[in-house]
C-alpha cells in the first residue's frame, strides 16, 4: 500500500519538474507500451505488447468490431462444410505493403510455417493455438479450405488473430530480416523504423483495403516507467497509455489534457506455482497459498474496483465458465494450519518473480500476504523484455513461481487460458514447465476436440473443479483495460484489450 503513496509523490515531483514535450504533429498518434517487442514477426511471439503492434500492421482472415462481433477481413465469408472442414472466400485485390497482391498461397504459407513439422513449429509460440489445423487447401485463387484433424470449436476465434504474411517476400528476405527491418503485412500501417527496445515508427498504408487511417503516422514508444508514461501523457509526448493504476485515475480524469477510458477485459491475474520442486510439489502448500490472499481487498483498495475476483483462471465472459465453482476464501488461519500439515510448522522460504511492472504494488502486497501466513516470500522484479522471456518462458526457471496475467489472446473461450497455462505438451507455453496435474492434459484436449458445446461445457466444469482442488496457481482476479488518453484524440477502450488504432481519430 505504501508504494501507491510513493508513486503519487514521485509523479507530483516529476510533473512539477518536467519540461513539456514538443507538441506532436496533428497527423501523428503516439502510444506508450511498457516494452518494445523483440521481433515484429507476428508468428514468433505471444506477447501482448507485440500483438498490439501486429494487429495494426497485419490483417487476419477475420476481425472483431467494438461489439466483439465477427466481421470480414481478409476473408469476406466463411462456412462450415463439415465438422472438420471450413471454407473461406478471400478478399480480392488486397495489397501487401511492398505492393504485392495477396494470394491464396500467402494464406496457406502463413499457416504452414507455424503448423508444419520442422524448425518453425518448434520455435513458434503460436503453434499451440492452431495445432488442430491439419491442412490448408487451395480450392481456387479466391477460395481456401481449412481442414482440422478433429472438430476444432475454437477455429473462428483463433483466426481473429492469425496474421497473414507474404510468402515470396518472406522467403526472399529470410525470417530474421522479416522480424526486424523488412516486416510486410496488409494492415493499416506499414513499417518505417524499428529500434528494438526503444520505438517503432509506422506510416499509414495508402493502399489499405479499408481506406486510410485518420492518422498518417503511428509511433509506438517503449516506456517501462509508469511515472514517465503519465508525465508524457500530460505534456503531450504520448497520446495513449495502458494499465493506468487506480491511484492515478482521479488525477488523469481531472487533468485538462487527459481522460480515462475503461472496459472489462479477459486479462486474468494469477501466481503460477512450480509444482516440480518443494514446497509447491505439495498440494496442501498450494492450497495454503490460495487461502493466504485477500483478493477482494486487493481489487477494491488497490484497483479501485477495476477488476473482479475469479474462482480459478476461467473468466466469467469466457465460454465454459462454471459459476458454481467458488473462490478460495481469505482464511490466513487455515493457511497456517495447512502449511503445518504439509510439514512446514515453522514456515518456508520461497522466491517469486514478476515483470508485471504496472502491477508492481499488487505483487508486493501478494508476497506480503504470503509471508504473513508463513510462506516467507522474496519478491524478484524483472524489467520486461528478452531477459525475462528467456528466464521464464525459454527456460522455465522462475522457481518457485511467478506473478503474471494472461489475456486469452482475446479469445472468449476457456481453452485460451487453460491450454497455455496448464497443458504440458513440449510446444506449449508455461504449462510444460510448472504444471503436474494428472489427467489435466487429457481433459484440455477433450474440450478442444469436439464441437458439441454441452460436452465442452461439462468438461470445462470438470477442469475448473480439478484445478481449484489441485491449486497449480494462486487464483486472483480479472482486470479492466484502463487507458489514459490525450484529449486531442478520440479513442475508447475495447473489451478484447486490442488497441485497434484504425478507429482512433483526431478530436475536432
Amino acid at each position: 500500500m505504501k508504494r501507491s503513496l510513493v508513486m503519487v509523490l514521485a509523479l507530483a515531483i516529476l510533473a512539477a519538474t518536467s519540461v513539456s514535450a514538443p507538441a506532436q504533429s496533428k497527423d501523428t498518434l503516439t502510444v506508450a507500451l511498457i516494452s518494445i517487442i523483440d521481433t515484429l514477426d507476428p508468428h514468433m511471439h505471444f506477447e501482448r505488447v507485440g500483438i498490439l503492434v501486429n494487429i495494426n500492421m497485419f490483417d487476419s482472415l477475420l476481425h472483431k468490431n467494438v461489439k466483439l462481433e465477427y466481421e470480414p477481413s481478409l476473408a469476406t465469408s466463411w462456412k462450415a462444410l463439415s465438422d472438420t472442414v471450413w471454407e473461406f472466400k478471400l478478399r480480392k485485390g488486397v495489397r501487401f505493403h511492398n505492393g504485392d497482391t495477396m494470394t491464396a498461397e500467402d494464406v496457406k504459407y502463413s499457416f504452414d510455417r507455424v503448423t508444419e513439422p520442422g524448425k518453425e513449429k518448434k520455435r513458434s509460440p503460436q503453434y499451440g493455438n492452431v495445432r488442430a489445423i491439419k491442412e490448408v487447401r487451395i480450392v481456387n485463387p479466391e477460395t481456401i479450405h481449412i481442414v482440422t484433424d478433429k472438430p476444432f470449436p475454437l477455429l473462428l476465434e483463433r483466426l481473429v488473430f492469425f496474421p497473414i504474411v507474404p510468402k515470396q517476400h518472406l522467403e526472399r528476405v529470410g525470417d530474421q530480416a522479416f522480424g526486424e527491418s523488412a516486416t510486410v503485412g496488409t494492415g493499416p500501417w506499414k513499417l518505417l523504423e524499428y529500434k528494438r527496445g526503444h520505438h517503432i515508427r509506422l506510416e499509414a498504408f495508402d493502399q489499405h483495403w479499408r481506406g486510410k487511417p485518420a492518422f498518417k503516422h503511428l509511433t509506438i514508444r517503449g516506456i517501462p516507467e509508469v511515472a514517465t508514461q503519465v508525465a508524457e501523457l500530460k505534456t503531450g509526448g504520448v497520446d495513449i497509455i495502458r494499465n493506468v493504476s487506480a491511484d492515478l485515475v482521479p488525477d488523469l480524469k481531472a487533468h485538462p489534457q487527459t481522460s480515462i477510458s475503461s472496459a472489462p477485459i479477459l486479462r486474468t491475474h494469477y501466481v503460477h506455482l512450480d509444482m516440480r520442486t518443494e514446497p509447491f510439489n505439495k498440494k496442501l502448500v498450494r492450497q495454503a497459498a490460495n487461502y493466504a490472499i485477500d483478493r477482494e481487498a486487493i481489487v477494491q483498495k488497490m484497483m479501485a474496483g477495476f477488476g473482479r475476483v475469479v474462482p480459478t483462471v476461467v473468466h466469467p465472459a469466457a465460454f465454459g465458465y462454471d459459476a458454481s465453482v467458488t473462490p478460495y476464501a481469505y482464511d490466513p488461519k487455515k493457511a497456517k494450519e495447512l502449511l503445518a500439515q504439509a510439514g512446514y510448522p515453522n514456515g518456508v522460504d520461497i522466491t517469486l518473480h514478476s515483470n508485471f511492472v504496472e502491477f508492481r504494488s499488487v505483487f508486493e502486497v501478494i508476497t506480503q500476504m504470503l509471508t504473513e501466513v508463513g510462506i516467507r516470500t522474496n519478491a524478484r522484479m524483472w524489467d520486461p523484455g528478452p531477459a525475462w522471456n528467456k528466464f521464464n518462458v525459454g527456460e522455465g526457471k522462475a522457481t518457485h513461481g511467478y506473478y503474471g496475467s494472461w489475456g486469452y489472446y482475446s479469445v472468449f473461450d476457456a481453452d485460451a487460458i487453460l491450454h497455455p497455462l496448464y497443458h504440458t505438451e513440449p510446444g506449449g507455453w508455461v504449462g510444460k514447465w510448472y504444471v503436474r496435474v494428472e489427467g489435466l492434459d487429457q481433459l484440455i484436449d477433450q474440450a478442444r476436440s469436439t464441437v458439441d458445446q454441452a460436452v465442452r461445457k461439462r468438461t470445462y466444469s470438470q477442469i475448473q473443479r480439478l484445478i481449484k482442488e489441485e491449486a497449480p496457481s494462486i487464483f486472483l482476479f480479472h482486470q479492466f483495460d484502463t487507458l489514459g488518453v490525450s484529449k486531442r484524440v478520440e479513442y475508447q477502450a475495447r473489451g478484447d484489450e486490442w488497441l485497434w488504432l484504425f478507429d482512433a481519430k483526431p478530436k475536432r
